[in-house]
């Protein structure tokens, strides 16, 4: 069983009120993953939170510190299933340690490109989150340049995990290397931001903001309610896609977000996922499919 299947079977038996047997599963999965010891550790300790047993997930992931696993500490501090642990003083160490032994020396910020066989339609750039790797999160996207989309896969240089997982640390850098990558590679294109969770907040928002000025609209997977983008009067209307989990904690604020868009004159169509959390549908490529046609005939 793969990770992202192990965290899929914990979402249907949570949703089952099966909690006994989630936190057993979790536990079963520590030392599993070696090479995704940081994401797996954090997991497991959401995973007890969830089942009432913080305890043991500060255990967990002192544990995982003291063997040298560390995180970025927004993984920690930002998190919802973490919410419990926010205030308690063992858990302020583990973010303090944590925090000081990140890696913080950058890496290289090539994209992967996937052209289409003909002539491309559209750009398509999808923005990975805050614990990703990119070829594995390019893969994801790679399908769609069959749709006549080339598919630009930005990354950032900054490491968020001891696996060597990527993710948008600094902001404003990460806005400027995006917005520069997409003007040398739309070329007069529809260009179509897209996301999932922190890069689905920066879609919306550098869509909604004008940072990236030719984009056309952006598709926006389980955007996290940490920031949401705020919807201004300054703020151009898109056509746009939210899509979020049936039961992914974020859920609330990505409708409210959707809502939100509507008020302000979005063509905005809003996805739940049933049977899904924070995570990617086990239907993404027919979703993601039909949000580009959404959004590349609604705008013309």
């Amino acid at each position: 069983m793969f990770l992202g299947q192990a965290k899929d079977k914990v979402v249907e038996l949570l949703a089952e009120g099966r909690f006994g047997e989630a936190r057993e599963l979790a536990l079963r999965s520590r030392g599993a993953y070696p090479k995704q010891r940081a994401l797996t550790e954090i997991w497991v300790a959401e995973t007890l939170c969830r089942t009432g047993d913080d305890d043991t997930a500060l255990a967990v992931l002192r544990d995982a510190l003291d063997e040298g696993v560390w995180w970025w500490h927004e993984l920690l501090a930002v998190n919802p299933p973490l919410r419990g642990l926010q205030g308690r003083p063992e858990f302020a160490e583990i973010v303090r340690r944590s925090e000081e032994h990140r890696d913080r020396a950058p890496r290289e910020t090539t994209p992967i490109v996937f052209e289409p066989e003909g002539p491309p339609r559209g750009v398509l750039v999808p923005l990975h989150a805050r614990a990703d790797r990119h070829s594995g999160f390019a893969r994801r996207w790679k399908p769609f340049s069959t749709a006549g989309f080339r598919v630009v896969v930005p990354q950032s240089s900054e490491v968020t995990t001891s696996d060597g997982d990527l993710g948008w640390i600094d902001e404003g850098l990460a806005r400027a290397q995006v917005a520069e990558l997409c003007a040398d590679v739309a070329d007069g294109l529809p260009l179509v931001l897209a996301g999932y969770s922190q890069g689905a907040r920066f879609a919306a928002e550098w869509s909604m903001s004008g940072a990236v000025p030719g984009a056309t609209g952006f598709i926006a997977l389980c955007p996290p309610d940490h920031r949401m983008p705020e919807i201004t009067e300054a703020t151009r209307p898109s056509p746009c896609v939210v899509l979020t989990g049936e039961h992914d904690d974020d859920r609330p604020a990505a409708e409210r977000f959707a809502a939100g868009l509507a008020e302000r004159g979005f063509d905005v169509r809003l996805n739940v996922m049933a049977d899904t959390g924070h995570t990617y549908p086990k239907d993404f490529g027919d979703r993601i499919h039909a949000a580009l046609a959404h959004v590349c005939v609604s705008s013309t």
